[in-house]
């Protein structure tokens, strides 16, 4: 008796684990995985006397992407993580070092299906930096204080719809959402301390970013929408793309009137040589007029734009 009530508990423990295993491989099926991380640099030397003048400069750039999607029935969990971190490094510098690129971004969707491949959505992005970035003046050589981790930092919520299509060689995705909240945080903004305007030193200017002077932050209602593109040229060229739009409504808001446009361009050129090297080519363009006449750029008005070629060490998984 002792042993048939032994081998029943045997028996039962192993189909417990066999029907656990078979759960835990079913759950694996609906998550889908993969990510990207560089290590990449451009060095060049340049030495004193050399007869047509120049500059020793060095440059790093570290960048990570990792993606976790959920797929069950009707429903859709898309999750991405994105960080790029850059130096660069100038002996006409004031710093010895100085961020070029600096992303720390989150984006998270969470859909159901409506039709083949469109999806009702609810989006949320979060964005900042990792590092203090500074400004170089041309005149003076010295460096001002303009960004660092959570000043700013981006938050945006939104509702829509979502159209995704995944072939071989492409994977495409366009949410356009009608309404969504916006926030932008700059937790150390920069304050007048006397009557004149004199600005405390070390302080963020928060009007770079759209936030009037010494306010903490800025929050608004508005329309957007977000384009994501991977395509597969070739064996040795792959195009990441993604484009995203916000704008204000009227007069729904922390300010009154406070109609703005902001677009973000971002693209990646991974050109590998092999599974562990690659060149990369990174382009962000943007445009931003909620910044003001004041902060506008010579010659560049509301645009800005940042550019990176670089090779090193490409690993995927």
């Amino acid at each position: 008796m002792k042993k048939l009530i032994l081998s029943a508990i045997v028996l039962s423990m192993a189909t417990m684990n066999v029907m656990a295993e078979d759960a835990a491989e079913d759950a694996n099926k609906h998550w889908t995985k993969s990510g990207n991380a560089s290590l990449q640099f451009t060095q060049g030397y340049v030495s004193k006397n050399w007869y047509k003048g120049g500059v020793s400069s060095f440059a790093l750039l570290g960048t990570a992407d990792y993606t976790f999607n959920y797929k069950y029935n009707k429903f859709a969990w898309d999750n991405a993580i994105e960080a790029k971190l850059g130096f660069v490094n100038a002996s006409s510098q004031y710093r010895t070092f100085i961020t070029n690129n600096d992303i720390l971004k989150w984006t998270s969707k969470l859909g159901y299906q409506a039709t083949k491949n469109w999806y009702y959505t609810l989006q949320g992005i979060g964005q900042t930096q990792f590092c203090t970035g500074w400004q170089e003046d041309n005149t003076t050589k010295d460096v001002t204080e303009v960004s660092k981790f959570l000043n700013p930092a981006y938050v945006n919520v939104s509702v829509g719809m979502d159209w995704k299509k995944e072939t071989e060689k492409i994977k495409f995705s366009i949410y356009i959402s009608p309404f969504g909240y916006n926030l932008k945080f700059v937790g150390d903004p920069r304050r007048a301390y006397d009557p004149d305007g004199v600005w405390h030193k070390g302080r963020i200017d928060g009007t770079q970013f759209g936030l009037h002077p010494g306010d903490f932050n800025l929050y608004d209602f508005g329309v957007g929408s977000k384009a994501t593109l991977e395509y597969k040229v070739s064996k040795y060229l792959t195009w990441s793309s993604q484009a995203t739009y916000y704008s204000p409504l009227w007069d729904c808001g922390k300010y009154k009137n406070n109609v703005y446009t902001e677009v973000d361009w971002e693209n990646t050129f991974d050109m590998p040589l092999n599974k562990y090297f690659s060149t990369k080519l990174y382009t962000h363009l943007r445009f931003d007029d909620s910044v003001g006449p004041a902060n506008k750029g010579e010659g560049w008005g509301y645009f800005q734009f940042t550019e990176l070629l670089s090779f090193g060490l490409s690993y995927k998984w």
